[in-house]
């Protein structure tokens, strides 16, 4: 294996030997050749067997002569670690790309300088020198490869120069291969980059993670460690604890994965991508699919189409759940990964991460504990191997996360306890969760309904299902007969902030006395709202038109509760009477 160390090695013996050569340095996209080479050079310029050295990268330059110009300007001596006059280089290189040189007349003859005798010039005295060439996969369509090649193997054998070129074999592989025998000395491929990775994460604690995950999934690119460290330090920094090792892990591990999911889906199968992955991995689809048994219906009737899908669907998570395993067993969208997986989605830039993060719940060593005990549950569960205790492990862990949970989950949970004969636990869960729904159906639309509850999932046989329907009717009734100004208000605000006009609330709104109305016109607002926006938006409610004859009352009601505020409250007179101007008296919302 042509790891770092050995790679070092053999370009120290090459280049401090007397004879030129070019050399190709390939290696899969994103391994880190270049910061190789970088950092090979920094280390070992002094004790190089060159006076000169010249690195370029192809990116940019559009022709054979600019690149000679380009590796002329960068000649600097190796006693240095870098160009100091890279700086003044580059000004001189832009004056020539903008300014038109004049033409010297004397004696009346005119010569015209252009930089192509510049070029021609300074590339003359190159020789001795230690070039290399990056980004050969980037070339212009302006220059052809066989006059890089060409100029290559001028430097080498007429300018005794040592060439170095790297270049991603895969992507220029059919150029490449067609100069490999006749330009290059040799080819050496780096093809382990793990020494690469640990300077860029630092914590030598965790490295053995990364170590992990880098030998398991076989993933080399450098800058997807680098958004992952990147990722991971934010969450880090937003932790409410200071997190333990085995919390750190946990985190890691799901990130890895999540990050590799998301960043090369293709790792699994080309016919997989993120979305598919979330769907796959999320609560309780992942159980679902985890208990299809594939070989069982590749035996059974595949005609019927429906199971030609259903087939098609477990094959693919069967790919990404045995690749995943090897480093990560029983894995699921819960917890602390759906917040990373929703920040992977809606998120642009690392930065935003920490915003997010503190806006959402924080990281706290309790949840992350509570999520770990969930996992190791479900292992013992799938081992069909349950130690002792596992009742009251799996009731004890669930009690504490039913805010967390989606129903079908619960109702899971549920029948676990009541088939192990636990009922006196599956009791307890049952009315944990019912008087969860109760709480969270009472506080209406704002905490969300069946929709956010159930993850548009309906199930008829699902005990907590038909709870929820129950309830949600008993909430919609109550709503109807009480009148219930402080609900109303929320449903009210929903539906000018988002646009929602469920329903569900028709009745209601349409049975609203002026008293609640009024409520819900004084509301407080926040996010600097305007009030005569709101109010406007108010009298657009789909229920209000769904009746002429109540668009009316509410609009007389409006009209009444607006004289009454300019006589509580004069100063506010000038402001109504623009509401009123604007809107004809609220006739034209």
């Amino acid at each position: 294996m042509a790891n770092v160390a050995n790679l070092e090695k053999k370009l120290l013996k090459l280049i401090n030997n007397k004879d030129s050569f070019a050399i190709a340095l390939t290696g899969e996209w994103g391994i880190g050749k270049t910061r190789f080479w970088n950092n090979f050079y920094e280390e070992n310029h002094i004790d190089l067997g060159v006076s000169k050295y010249s690195y370029v990268s192809l990116f940019g330059i559009d022709s054979i002569e600019a690149l000679k110009f380009e590796i002329a300007l960068s000649t600097h001596e190796t006693t240095q670690k870098k160009d100091y006059l890279s700086g003044l280089k580059g000004i001189f290189k832009k004056s020539l790309d903008v300014i038109d040189l004049p033409k010297l007349e004397g004696t009346g003859i005119t010569l015209s300088l252009g930089k192509g005798l510049i070029s021609s010039t300074i590339t003359s005295l190159i020789g001795d020198t230690l070039i290399c060439i990056d980004d050969i996969e980037r070339l212009s369509k302006n220059i052809d490869i066989k006059d890089v090649m060409g100029l290559v193997n001028h430097l080498s054998l007429e300018k005794n120069c040592k060439v170095v070129v790297i270049l991603h074999e895969g992507k220029a592989d059919k150029d490449f291969r067609e100069y490999k025998e006749k330009v290059f000395d040799e080819v050496l491929t780096l093809d382990n980059s793990l020494s690469i990775i640990k300077e860029i994460i630092i914590n030598n604690e965790l490295f053995p993670i990364y170590e992990n995950f880098y030998q398991t999934m076989n993933i080399k690119n450098i800058r997807f460690y680098q958004r992952v460290k990147n990722t991971f330090e934010a969450m880090l920094n937003n932790a409410d604890d200071d997190l333990s090792f085995t919390s750190k892990k946990q985190i890691l591990e799901a990130l890895l994965i999540i990050r590799m999911a998301h960043d090369m889906p293709s790792i699994f199968d080309n016919t997989i991508d993120f979305d598919f992955f979330v769907e796959s991995y999320s609560s309780p689809r992942v159980d679902e699919l985890r208990g299809y048994d594939l070989d069982l219906a590749l035996i059974s009737d595949e005609d019927k189409l429906d199971d030609k899908e259903k087939i098609e669907v477990a094959r693919k998570f069967k790919l990404m759940d045995d690749t995943i395993s090897q480093f990560y067993s029983y894995f699921e969208l819960s917890g602390w990964s759906e917040i990373i997986t929703g920040l992977l989605i809606d998120l642009d830039t690392e930065s935003d991460v920490i915003e997010e993060l503190s806006l959402s719940d924080r990281l706290t060593e309790a949840q992350l504990e509570n999520d770990r005990e969930k996992q190791e549950s479900m292992i013992e569960y799938h081992s069909l191997n349950p130690e002792h205790g596992f009742n009251q492990r799996i009731f004890d862990n669930i009690k504490s996360r039913i805010d967390r949970e989606a129903l079908p989950n619960l109702s899971f949970y549920y029948n676990i306890l009541r088939k192990n004969g636990a009922s006196d636990l599956s009791d307890q869960l049952k009315e944990l969760v019912e008087n969860y729904i109760e709480e969270k159906v009472s506080k209406g639309l704002e905490q969300g309904l069946m929709e956010s509850y159930y993850l548009n999932h309906s199930n008829t046989n699902d005990l907590f299902y038909n709870f929820l329907q129950q309830a949600v009717k008993r909430h919609k009734k109550d709503l109807i007969s009480n009148d219930n100004a402080d609900i109303m208000s929320k449903i009210f605000m929903r539906f000018c902030k988002h646009g929602n006009d469920s329903e569900d609330f028709f009745a209601a709104i349409q049975n609203i006395s002026k008293e609640s109305f009024s409520v819900v016109i004084w509301q407080p607002l926040s996010d600097g709202l305007s009030r005569m926006l709101y109010i406007r938006e108010l009298l657009k409610h789909p229920a209000f038109r769904t009746g002429s004859s109540k668009f009316k009352e509410v609009k007389k009601w409006t009209l009444e509760l607006l004289q009454e505020r300019i006589e509580e409250k004069p100063n506010s007179k000038a402001a109504i009477e623009h509401l009123l101007e604007l809107t004809n008296n609220l006739e034209n919302i």
